[in-house]
């Protein structure tokens, strides 16, 4: 895809995701689509951690 800013050009490029179709349906804008699953990423675990003396959790 190309782009520009402050009058400069450059390429973008697209990460893509693998999405398989599935076998429901929708309509938008009166325009029928077939919908897609995507894999969702794990959550990290959270950790509790100290910064000068004071506990958080991330």
């Amino acid at each position: 895809m190309k782009l520009s800013f402050l009058g400069q050009s450059y390429e973008a490029t697209i990460a893509g995701t693998e999405a398989p179709t599935t076998e429901q349906t929708g309509t938008f804008l009166g325009k029928p689509y077939q919908m897609k699953q995507t894999h969702l990423a794990q959550r990290q675990t959270s950790e509790s951690m100290t910064y000068r003396g004071v506990c958080y959790t991330r």
